[in-house]
């Protein structure tokens, strides 16, 4: 009996992939964040868009193959291979016919998560990146375009969410959306409500202030560590701004996560404000890091290691709370890959970035020892956690991080300058440092 809500024409096989899309790959897609639009909007969609249909068929299969494969990297058969350029193919005939920007923006986001899983990360980027300009576009042109979709809605989300998943992934990008407006901005408009109803509100302002600091930082990164002194007043103003909303933020998710709601949260909810208030806390911290004024003359450094460390402990519970619930996952807990493939929850970068720029050794090695642990086999959208563990421990001796001195005189970010900024992302750092290591020999 397969669990799919509509009638499916085609093939045996085709009907057994889509069962398991919806017992199994949707939940994993849209893991620690709003399920609505792989579990229910996409799949609505797949029942009158055969060109959609086809597309979820052959990234489903794709998916279940990445799942049981044993050996440490997966290695794209030609059958994927086919599937993958015959989806392109029908997306590229329904558009000569029926023009739709939805169907669009669900096979861009489809193709992205295609070379994700294969782990082509420069063609996940330009799929991305065409999403996100045709998203712009819309934005643009059809202001009322998306009032009342539900859909349109979603796709909005999930794309600003992306967008800053590959700009923290290669730093050398600026997020090609701007959400935070001129008001939000200046300080006349607060971006973050005094009242936030639920976890959806808390996600939509925190993928708005992260979009903010990424901008900010990219934009004045030439005042980054400069005295107070030599930084222009509008810069000054606009971090305070932001360090406002984002410290307004924080206490808010701490604060849920006190409430008696929470108490009745399921098991995904609490993981989802788990890992919302995480993300806040090392946006937060990257952000006092960066600048040299604050709202109350805090001690930047320590102000950043104490959020980094409260981090890393909600990021253990978190791990814990989701193996819990992957053990009762009848597909997952067979595989004898015992990988994990998640979109966008950048638990692997934010474990990453603070690695690279905590000066506390405990801090760093509690940051490895979770990116060794159950995420060592995990890919997290652009994030491979296996290869972001190789380049940190390229970058500093294992004696060194096992040192009993509890600070360090340098950060990872200042060794691997040259190498870890480069643009590319971790795929091109990790090549520059089997380039390195090669040419000692």
């Amino acid at each position: 009996m397969y669990n799919i809500p509509f009638k499916v024409p085609g093939s045996r096989a085709d009907r057994e992939l889509l069962h398991y899309y919806c017992c199994e790959a949707a939940g994993s897609l849209s893991r620690l964040s709003d399920t609505t639009l792989w579990t229910n909007l996409i799949l609505q969609r797949c029942e009158d868009q055969s060109v959609i249909r086809n597309s979820i068929v052959a990234l489903t299969s794709l998916y279940r193959d990445y799942m049981l494969v044993r050996s440490p990297r997966f290695e794209v058969s030609v059958k994927h291979i086919q599937r993958i350029t015959r989806s392109h193919s029908q997306l590229r005939a329904h558009l000569t016919r029926d023009p739709s920007a939805e169907v669009a923006l669900i096979c861009s986001l489809i193709f992205y998560t295609f070379e994700c899983l294969i782990g082509n990360v420069q063609q996940a980027l330009w799929h991305l990146d065409q999403g996100l300009i045709l998203l712009q576009r819309l934005q643009t042109d059809y202001l009322y375009l998306g009032d009342g979709q539900e859909t349109y809605a979603q796709l909005v989300a999930i794309f600003s969410r992306l967008d800053i998943h590959a700009s923290i992934f290669s730093l050398e990008r600026t997020p090609i959306l701007r959400l935070a407006s001129p008001e939000q901005v200046s300080g006349g408009m607060h971006t973050v409500l005094e009242r936030i109803s639920g976890l959806s509100d808390l996600e939509t302002s925190l993928t708005v202030l992260q979009n903010w600091t990424l901008w900010h930082l990219m934009e004045f990164v030439e005042y980054k560590n400069l005295p107070e002194s030599q930084v222009p007043s509008i810069v000054i103003r606009e971090r305070l701004q932001l360090e406002a909303q984002l410290q307004k933020l924080e206490e808010l998710s701490e604060k849920m996560t006190t409430s008696e709601d929470f108490q009745s949260f399921t098991s995904a909810q609490r993981q989802r404000l788990i890992l919302l208030r995480s993300q806040t806390l090392i946006f937060h911290a990257v952000l006092l890091e960066n600048i040299t004024c604050t709202l109350d003359d805090a001690q930047n450094p320590l102000e950043a290691t104490c959020r980094f460390d409260v981090a890393l402990t909600q990021i253990s519970t978190l791990l814990a709370l989701s193996s819990e619930s992957e053990s009762g996952s009848t597909f997952e807990n067979n595989t004898p890959s015992n990988r994990a493939f998640t979109l966008s929850t950048n638990i692997i970068a934010l474990l990453y970035f603070i690695c690279l720029k905590t000066s506390d050794r405990r801090v760093l090695r509690t940051a490895l020892s979770l990116m060794q642990g159950s995420l060592f086999t995990s890919r997290d959208g652009l994030w491979d956690a296996r290869t972001a563990v190789t380049i940190v421990k390229a970058m500093v001796p294992e004696d060194d991080i096992q040192n009993e001195e509890p600070e360090m005189d340098f950060k990872l970010e200042d060794v691997g300058s040259g190498i870890i900024d480069t643009d590319g992302g971790l795929e091109e750092a990790f090549k520059l440092l089997k380039l390195e290591q090669s040419q000692i020999k």
